[in-house]
């Protein structure tokens, strides 16, 4: 064999051992690099998993807390109408940051009140106006997201009110109420109201409940029964009854008969009414015709013409007495106080009669 065969074929022995060992080399690195894009790629995707996860649950929170919030807000206007009704002017101005405004519409309150000493002197004001106050929203609250940390809180909110200077004069005020709100940690509710409309119309109860008697209805019923309660109490002759009915300084005034005279104060009036007692054994009544009714304001007058039919105690100058008729008319004078109508002034005006003027033919009883 030739010299330069034998190298040729040394050389391309070499050649093969050289390329195949760079060949091996190659996908050795090849196989390595795969394996580690592949755990790269699979790490990713777990990170990408987890992000997802995150997030879902990052939006999970702030769709609660944003619930949360709401429900915060709403909790605080609830609160701020309920403090209103109690009557409550330091709760109600727990309610209030520093700075707030109130803009008052409608009313004899009307007017802009700016910082929480201007705020709570308006609010003593209505505390004082009202003695009662209950409350209700006619349809729920709106709550409205302004931004992360102010809310808005409307609604038509309506308030039975009565008067102090005249209790018995029901009526509701009808607010459109709206509501600033700023979160703030250290507040009750978890806010406090920056800025407040209350717009406020008046209305008798008969706008607001279908079918619901008017006020006057009420107190002219109220005072018609004390009225005939009183005759009644004289019927049956049970004085502890009717001094019940009279204010501590009340007056009657008789007129006619042997109890004739002016009695001032309860002592007075009791001895009277005593007396009277005291002269019939048995008393029935009838009112010829309706009373008749004025009020005005927290005072009101019943006027009636009655009947009384009473039988005499027997006594040694009349030992059979006859049954007799008392035509009287009666004047109650009312005034309200204290939630109820007191009787002030009465004029008892009294004419004794035959019972045949009254019913011709008809023959006087006599006792027995």
């Amino acid at each position: 064999m030739k010299t330069s065969t034998v190298a040729l074929t040394v050389i391309a022995v070499i050649f093969i051992i050289t390329t195949g060992a760079y060949a091996y080399m190659y996908y050795s690195s090849m196989s390595a690099y795969s394996a580690e894009i592949s755990a790269k790629n699979s790490e990713i995707s777990t990170l990408t998993s987890q992000v997802l996860s995150d997030n879902s649950k990052i939006s999970s929170l702030s769709s609660e807390l944003a619930g949360y919030m709401q429900q915060g807000a709403l909790a605080t206007a609830m609160s701020h109408w309920n403090n209103i009704a109690i009557e409550n002017t330091s709760l109600i101005m727990q309610n209030y940051a520093p700075n707030a405004a109130l803009k008052w519409v409608g009313g004899p309150l009307s007017g802009t009140y700016s910082g929480t000493s201007q705020i709570s002197s308006v609010w003593n004001k209505f505390t004082n106006l009202y003695e009662t106050v209950y409350w209700y929203t006619i349809v729920p609250p709106q709550v409205m997201q302004v931004n992360s940390s102010y809310y808005m809180v409307s609604a038509p909110v309506q308030f039975f009110v009565a008067p102090t200077s005249n209790p018995e004069n029901i009526f509701v005020l009808n607010v459109t109420e709206t509501l600033g709100l700023t979160a703030n940690t250290s507040a009750p509710t978890g806010f406090l109201i920056q800025n407040e409309v209350w717009k406020v119309k008046p209305l008798p109860l008969t706008d607001v409940i279908a079918g619901y008697p008017g006020q006057d209805v009420l107190i002219n019923d109220e005072l018609l029964a004390n009225a005939y309660a009183h005759w009644n109490n004289i019927a049956i002759e049970n004085t502890s009854l009717i001094m019940q009915e009279y204010a501590p300084n009340a007056q009657l005034v008789w007129l006619g008969g042997p109890l004739n005279g002016t009695y001032n104060g309860v002592t007075a009036i009791n001895a009277t009414w005593t007396k009277f007692v005291n002269f019939y054994e048995y008393v029935v009544w009838y009112a010829e015709e309706p009373p008749t009714l004025s009020v005005s304001g927290t005072s009101a007058t019943v006027s009636a013409q009655l009947q009384f039919i009473v039988f005499p105690f027997p006594t040694s100058s009349n030992p059979t007495p006859h049954a007799i008729l008392l035509n009287v008319n009666d004047t109650l004078t009312y005034k309200f106080s204290s939630g109820s109508w007191m009787l002030v002034h009465e004029t008892w005006k009294v004419a004794p009669a035959p019972i045949s003027s009254a019913a011709p033919g008809y023959s006087t009883p006599v006792y027995s």
